[in-house]
């Protein structure tokens, strides 16, 4: 079985969209929806930790400075919009979050930004800077000081504007020397062009990090709120050069985005379906702010032929291997966590359905997958390719899934355990031989 639960990520999109809808037409539907996604994001803060339950995404045991600085931004956002007493507790909330976990313990004051998590389990030696996580970081904390007045929460955002300045400038000297001199880039690998930001820097790898486009237009709508308060022009150069670079990752033959860079060589697949909202929403806060003639037109018509029947996205396409014509079930399958984006960004350009309908169930029989995705529950059952096969049931309403059954790993620790007993035996043989 596997936990099933909200995440702040998913939350926070939700409230937004929800409160886009609600200022935009003043029904009142609306607010009703994004108070009950801020309550239950409310209810997931330990207040004596500061700490946001659920805060890790995909892994759990992370509570990320993103996920956090999210849930304060949409908290934030949607207090105004709300009773007094609403009101009072969302900013509460993410003062208590900012002050008693980001600001406490995720700010390392040496570096001027604040690092990836309080437990890092995947670099649990060195901290971790990662820039869209400070973008937001800087915008939650901007976002508090308009509400409390308190100038260190400024202070504290201006100190992450110097420190993104300084990554910018040497991340685009370190893309032009290499650049130059070819060192990054194989014979036949397609050369990404100059700019986007990077993922993140450590102490031993100071050197800018890959360029995942949902990230880099994630920083986006935090660099457009820094700039929107400070004027820097620099801020608007690297809102400039973080957009063409964007715009000029699409793939021709999809008309999606590619996913990220391996130094300046372009990584083809996968490519993101639903997160495309969340570079899209990137691109509008820049636009808006800028007031750009930027245009993504035909990423969105490439987006709605990819709708399903129920209103949903799926994930991605190209996540068998690099250059697989394959579709697996992990591109198949709609994810909540993705749709939010994309729900998101929809809520920004689109106009509200006259009422709320439940969703048709839709179901999906192709190439070795069964998927169906109904109101009460969702069934895969995959056994191509076989990398992919697992059968996974679960009623929506449940905190955990009935059956979750990743074959393949089966398969592999299988058929694994039976190649090293075969060696070992040859093994065996041959040194009973050698005595011979």
């Amino acid at each position: 079985m596997t936990g099933i639960h909200d995440t702040a990520w998913t939350q926070a999109a939700m409230i937004r969209g929800y409160r886009n809808w609600y200022v935009r037409t003043g029904d009142d539907r609306w607010r009703r929806l994004m108070a009950s996604a801020a309550d239950l994001q409310c209810d997931n803060l330990d207040p004596r930790s500061g700490m946001f339950a659920h805060a890790g995404h995909e892994d759990d045991r992370f509570c990320s400075l993103v996920h956090c600085a999210l849930a304060d931004i949409a908290l934030l956002e949607a207090s105004d919009q709300v009773d007094d007493e609403r009101r009072a507790r969302y900013c509460r909330v993410a003062a208590t979050n900012i002050d008693r976990y980001c600001l406490e313990r995720l700010w390392v004051p040496t570096e001027g930004a604040f690092r990836f998590s309080a437990f890092d389990h995947w670099s649990p030696h060195e901290d971790r800077f990662v820039v869209n996580f400070n973008t937001v970081g800087a915008e939650a904390l901007l976002r508090l000081h308009a509400v409390t007045g308190e100038a260190r929460y400024e202070d504290y955002a201006l100190e992450i504007c110097s420190w993104l300045g300084r990554r910018y400038r040497d991340a685009r000297e370190y893309s032009l020397r290499t650049k130059k001199t070819g060192s990054s880039t194989r014979e036949g690998q397609l050369t990404a062009p100059l700019g986007g930001l990077a993922y993140q820097y450590t102490a031993s790898h100071p050197e800018p990090d890959n360029r995942v486009l949902i990230y880099g237009a994630l920083a986006l709508r935090g660099l457009s709120h820094l700039h929107q308060h400070t004027g820097d022009p620099e801020m608007a150069a690297m809102i400039r050069d973080t957009v063409d670079y964007t715009l000029a990752m699409k793939d021709p033959t999809t008309g999606l985005f590619y996913h990220t860079t391996d130094g300046n060589a372009v990584v083809r697949w996968p490519q993101f379906v639903a997160g495309c909202g969340m570079i899209l929403s990137g691109l509008l806060a820049a636009k808006q702010e800028l007031h750009g003639a930027w245009d993504w037109s035909a990423v969105e018509v490439e987006l709605l032929s990819r709708q399903y029947s129920n209103g949903s996205f799926p994930g991605f396409i190209g996540k068998a291997r690099p250059g697989a014509n394959i579709e697996t079930w992990e591109d198949r399958v709609a994810t909540p966590s993705w749709n939010a984006q994309m729900f998101e960004y929809l809520t920004q350009v689109a106009d509200p359905p006259a009422e709320i309908q439940p969703s048709p169930t839709f179901r999906l029989v192709s190439s070795g997958t069964v998927y169906i995705d109904s109101p009460d529950l969702v069934l895969v059952a995959s056994i191509f390719p076989p990398g992919f096969s697992c059968l996974y049931l679960t009623r929506k309403r449940e905190p955990y899934s009935i059956l979750y059954w990743p074959i393949h790993e089966f398969l592999d620790s299988t058929f694994g355990r039976a190649a090293r007993y075969a060696r070992s035996a040859w093994r065996r043989l041959r040194l009973l031989d050698f005595r011979r």
